[in-house]
This record gives structure tokens, C-alpha cells and sequence, in this order.
């Protein structure tokens, strides 16, 4: 089918495409990360949902890869149509949408929450969930800047499993969760300074 739609009839459509999905690459991904996660994982057992930046920062990647592959594939409509050759790149930019819908999906399945049970956290380029029981916590460091002073992460091991989770002190829940956490548990924790 798109091999043998003209330029004229995709420009319109793809060129559009193209454009939006470029502007609103830097504010749609707020929306739609928390909209989705939001169906997808939403339960009131977890005393904090955590979504980390780089998964903000995944779908809006996959915004703009999208409308590169869009405009990629109008050039090289133009360019087959002008030397008149029948236009052989479908597969390749399908393949390209391809990785685009990768990166939406690993985005949105990119969280950590705590809970009564303990800590989970799906990481970027995976789909199964990692996950530390408390009474199983060993060590528990937190991550500072060095310049500002400030806590940017909290890490949680077991011995065999460390799971890093992004901190950040207006995050109320996050906070009151980690407070009660160490003050049940007395951990020590220990600072690394970054």
C-alpha cells in the first residue's frame, strides 16, 4: 500500500504527524507516562509509586524517533518517486517504528514503588520486576550530591540484589514511607556522596 501511495498523498499526513508528535514530545510524555502506569500498575497497597525521569525522558525519545522515521520516510518517497523507481524502504521504516513502540514500552513499564512487603523496581530495558522483602535489607545507602547537599537516591540491598530508587524530598509519600521504614527497621544508613 505505501509503496505505491504518491508523495502527494502522504506529505499532508506524515509531514502533520511529524510536527506534533516533535512539539508535544516535551510535555506529552508527563501525561501519558502517568496516565498509563497509572491504569496499568495502580494499586492502594503501594505506600509510594515512583517514576523515575528516565522514563519520561524513553517516551519522549520515542516521540522524536517516531518523527524522524516519518520524515525519513518522506525523503526517501520523494527521492524514489523523482528518480522513478519503485519505493523499496517500507520494511526498513517499519522496522524503524519498530523501535520506537520498544522504547514506549519500556517506558512505561520503568517504576519502583514501596510497599508493606518491600521494594520493587522495574528497570528500563527489562519487564520482569526486581523486587527486596525488608526484613531481607542488609544495607541501606542513599545517594547525595555533592554540591547541593541533597538525597537524589536511595539504594536497598540484600546481599545479592541492590535496587536504586530516585528520591526526591517534595515527593511526600516517598518520604513519610522511607522515614517510617528506617525508624521501624533502624537501618543505618550510609551516605555516598556523588
Amino acid at each position: 500500500m505505501l509503496r505505491n501511495t504518491d508523495f502527494n498523498t502522504l506529505f499532508p499526513y506524515l509531514a502533520t504527524s511529524g510536527m506534533l508528535l516533535l512539539v508535544t514530545s516535551f510535555f506529552v510524555p508527563i501525561v501519558a507516562i502517568i496516565f498509563i502506569q497509572d491504569w496499568l500498575f495502580f494499586s492502594v497497597d503501594h505506600w509510594s509509586f515512583i517514576r523515575p525521569k528516565a522514563a519520561y525522558i524513553g517516551f519522549g525519545a520515542g516521540m522524536v524517533w517516531t518523527a524522524i522515521v516519518l520524515f525519513s520516510l518522506l525523503l526517501t518517497k520523494v527521492y524514489s518517486e523523482k528518480r522513478d523507481r519503485t519505493y523499496k524502504l517500507t520494511w526498513l521504516h517499519l522496522l524503524f517504528l519498530g523501535l520506537a513502540v520498544i522504547l514506549f514500552v519500556c517506558s512505561i513499564t520503568h517504576y519502583a514503588y514501596l510497599d508493606e512487603d518491600g521494594v520493587k523496581k522495574n528497570s528500563f530495558w527489562t519487564l520482569s520486576e526486581d523486587r527486596i522483602e525488608w526484613d531481607d535489607v542488609l544495607e541501606v545507602t542513599r545517594v547525595v550530591d555533592e554540591s547541593t547537599k541533597r538525597v537524589t537516591a536511595y539504594s536497598f540491598s540484600d546481599g545479592n540484589l541492590t535496587i536504586t530508587i530516585p528520591y526526591d524530598s517534595q515527593d511526600y509519600l516517598t518520604v513519610q514511607s522511607i522515614k517510617y521504614l528506617v525508624d521501624t527497621y533502624n537501618w543505618d544508613i550510609v551516605d555516598v556522596v556523588e
